[in-house]
């Protein structure tokens, strides 16, 4: 059971709760996740961007927790998520869900970014065709 230090709700939160907040905690803590998830994304962006820059590798510690951080809200959001759209309809659905959490965790974001440009360009492309 995950557990998230919300600041907008002053509390620890249990992914077990998310059914039990109020709609409107709920809305605060969904902004809240999405705020850090980007405030962690551009974090590590900006570090691979000055490592290839400068040569100096980051502090394995603090990626390593940035990393775990991100890891937790997007649980936290994915299951919010979930609660409002239900669960994934398809087989195809849920992995590719989890096959895009796995390439955040193992890729850096700007690595991502590109790889996700790359394919979105290929596949309007392949759709144009037909």
């Amino acid at each position: 059971m995950a557990i998230f230090n919300s600041k907008s709700l002053d509390r620890s939160v249990f992914t077990s709760e998310l059914l039990s907040l109020k709609p409107e905690d709920l809305d605060k803590l969904r902004n809240e996740l999405f705020d850090c998830i980007e405030g962690i994304n551009t974090s590590l962006a900006e570090v691979s961007v000055f490592e290839e820059k400068h040569g100096l590798a980051p502090d394995e510690e603090w990626v390593h927790r940035a990393k775990k951080k991100l890891r937790i809200c997007t649980q936290f959001a994915a299951k919010i998520e979930a609660l409002d759209k239900g669960a994934p309809v398809s087989y195809k659905e849920a992995y590719e869900k989890r096959f895009l959490e796995i390439l955040a965790e193992e890729l850096d974001p700007v690595s991502l970014k590109k790889i996700q440009d790359e394919a979105a360009e290929l596949a309007r492309s392949d759709v144009s065709r037909n």
